[in-house]
């Protein structure tokens, strides 16, 4: 029997509680994490110019960053030859996978496997939430 899957909820974390955020979403990475997003941003949007994030929270843990220097992205990964317009909310969620999956990479490198798990949750709970998103064909071809 098939049960229905319950609805995953995004909230944006408030200023005073993004850097305790970071910390849950990349664990002892977090400075890589970070760093890796912006660039991520960079490779594989010509819009993103730098700027402010939001920070997104989910219902089931875990959660995204979102760029704010535009509404839309076109989104170029040369890796797959995905190329196409999404939303900020969705760029942020493609920018977040392919953080969170660098850092899976540079954990299971390095033999940490404590902190591979972790992010491997976090990766997982995001691809649930983005199952749910609106443009998700887009992200999942983006990341495929």
């Amino acid at each position: 029997m098939h049960e229905p899957t319950a609805v995953i909820s995004s909230q944006i974390v408030p200023n005073n509680e993004r850097a305790l955020f970071l910390c849950r979403l990349f664990g002892s990475l977090t400075p890589y994490g970070e760093n890796n997003i912006f660039n991520q941003a960079r490779r594989l949007c010509k819009e993103y110019d730098g700027g402010s994030w939001k920070y997104i929270k989910l219902s089931i843990g875990g959660g995204y960053l979102v760029p704010e220097c535009a509404e839309y992205f076109n989104v170029s990964v040369p890796g797959n030859y995905f190329e196409g317009e999404l939303s900020a909310d969705a760029t942020g969620i493609v920018l977040t996978l392919f953080t969170l999956n660098a850092l899976i990479f540079l954990a299971w490198d390095k033999k940490w496997h404590n902190a591979q798990e972790e992010l491997i949750k976090q990766s997982e709970r995001l691809k649930g939430y983005a199952s749910q998103h609106k443009e998700k064909v887009k992200i999942f071809a983006a990341i495929d």
